[in-house]
């Protein structure tokens, strides 16, 4: 996997445009420059958030004893649901149990940014990829692309006004759904490659 792919990847799971509605509903009633330190706090746990995973998957992999094909499997299965609920709103998703008040680590940080579609994903990709430098070049990339959106998330909603934003969720949500079915796909493929074959 190019650096190119792996942070468009990972610049697609964590969704920023799908997200702005979300934390305007959380910090709307704020001024501009408390909602930019918010902002700069919340990316930033999120930020440790992915980049912890990034370490300890290698790990977690070992102690647990999982297999690549058990991840990609459900780290597919996660997105797949993940992106369900964005296209087909849910009573139970996040986003549409928002809580009151100024949000601290929940539900900005985690789960709307570094929810675990994500961390699953950038375990899987520090698995395969052998480079560190290249997975945390990936993280930071879609990271600060995420940063410079939040932070100019209202021109962005100005200009696309409510229903453009919901246009542009729904095709991150089918987006999400094609990565999810390849990465399905990919996880029975490499089971069944695995497997002892008949003589």
């Amino acid at each position: 996997m190019s650096l190119f792919n792996i942070a468009l990847a990972l610049f697609l799971i964590m969704d920023p445009v799908g997200n702005i509605s979300s934390y305007h509903t959380l910090v709307g009633g704020l001024d501009s420059k408390r909602q930019n330190w918010i902002i700069f706090r919340e990316m930033l746990i999120a930020l440790l958030v992915m980049i912890g995973f990034n370490y300890l998957g290698e790990y977690i992999f070992d102690f647990l004893d999982l297999s690549e094909t058990t991840v990609r499997i459900s780290s597919g299965l996660i997105l797949f649901l993940i992106a369900i609920k964005i296209l087909f709103t849910a009573s139970d998703s996040p986003r549409a149990n928002l809580p009151k008040g100024e949000p601290f680590i929940f539900p900005l940080a985690v789960p709307l940014i570094a929810g675990p579609g994500l961390m699953a994903t950038i375990m899987l990709y520090a698995h395969l990829e052998p480079y560190q430098s290249i997975m945390l070049s990936a993280i930071l990339i879609a990271w600060l692309l995420s940063v410079i959106i939040l932070f100019f998330s209202n021109t962005i909603k100005r200009v696309l006004g409510s229903n453009g934003l919901m246009a542009c969720e729904r095709l991150i949500g089918m987006v999400l759904v094609l990565i999810s079915v390849q990465r399905l796909l990919e996880g029975i493929l490499l089971f069944w490659a695995t497997q002892p074959q008949p003589m």
